[in-house]
């Protein structure tokens, strides 16, 4: 037999590189729909800095949602994304938890 020698390679791409810190922030809001609360929808949260979904949300019956325990340093963007496929996504940019 021959010999092993086994290297780690890091595969930056491939993974999320979160910045550490404070973890007490929250983003909220609310899906609507014609003016009306809207509850079939995909809320989805994503990092801005490499476009790497963070966390996926439904709606409460009222249409709101929350993603908790989030770093204050973070920056995101929210996509909303309608399940009965009648209406285009809509993008929220630039959010950050507070």
């Amino acid at each position: 037999m021959k010999p092993v020698s086994r290297r780690v390679k890091h595969s930056s791409s491939l993974f999320q590189n979160l910045i550490t810190g404070p973890v007490v922030a929250k983003i909220t809001g609310s899906v609507n729909k014609l003016g009306q609360q809207y509850q079939n929808a995909t809320v989805v949260l994503y990092n801005k800095a490499n476009l790497q979904p963070i966390a996926v949300k439904r709606p409460d019956r009222n249409g709101n949602y929350s993603f908790l325990g989030l770093n204050t340093k973070l920056k995101t963007f929210i996509v909303a994304f309608d399940q009965n496929q009648q209406f285009n996504a809509v993008i929220q940019d630039n959010m950050v938890p507070k």
